[in-house]
């Protein structure tokens, strides 16, 4: 079985090909408050990601959050800002949804209705991993979809 410094050199390795070949990840955030903020803080650094959309209660205070955090507004710009977690999920264009709300309930509906349109899923909503974590994981295996939590040691 492979060490978790093992598993990270992988990662990093994978990333970065699929980086230099041209491939981005589209993402969903759902949640701008301070985990999603914190998501946001890493974005410009990770070289196969781009955030697609934004949605947050208070699509202003996303945009205030990036700015915030140091993007240009270059990037604002390509990024779509929306008041609903269901406009992020039905994006056609994202891939993955990272929920970052906090909310138990929203992260758990959020993650069901990421699962069934086919969505793979970063739960940084912790609240709701612990309420639902094992669930979801069974919902997401199977739809052929994942959900990851940064504070498993493994993917559910």
């Amino acid at each position: 079985m492979p060490t978790a410094e093992e598993e990270d050199r992988r990662r990093i390795s994978r990333e970065r090909k699929h980086a230099a070949a041209g491939n981005v990840v589209r993402v969903g955030l759902i949640g701008a408050g301070k985990f999603g903020s914190m998501f946001l803080n890493q974005v410009p650094t990770m070289r196969s990601v781009e955030i697609a959309v934004i949605a947050d209660l208070d699509p202003e205070r996303a945009r205030s959050a990036c700015r915030t955090v140091g993007w240009d507004e270059t990037r604002i710009a390509r990024t779509r800002f929306v008041a609903s977690g269901a406009e992020a999920i039905t994006d056609p264009q994202v891939e993955v949804i990272v929920e970052a709300t906090g909310s138990p309930s929203a992260g758990v509906a959020h993650a069901r209705a990421a699962i069934a349109a086919g969505k793979h899923i970063v739960m940084v909503n912790v609240e709701a991993d612990v309420l639902a974590g094992p669930l979801l994981a069974e919902e997401a295996r199977a739809r052929a979809s994942s959900i990851r939590s940064p504070t498993a040691t493994s993917p559910r």
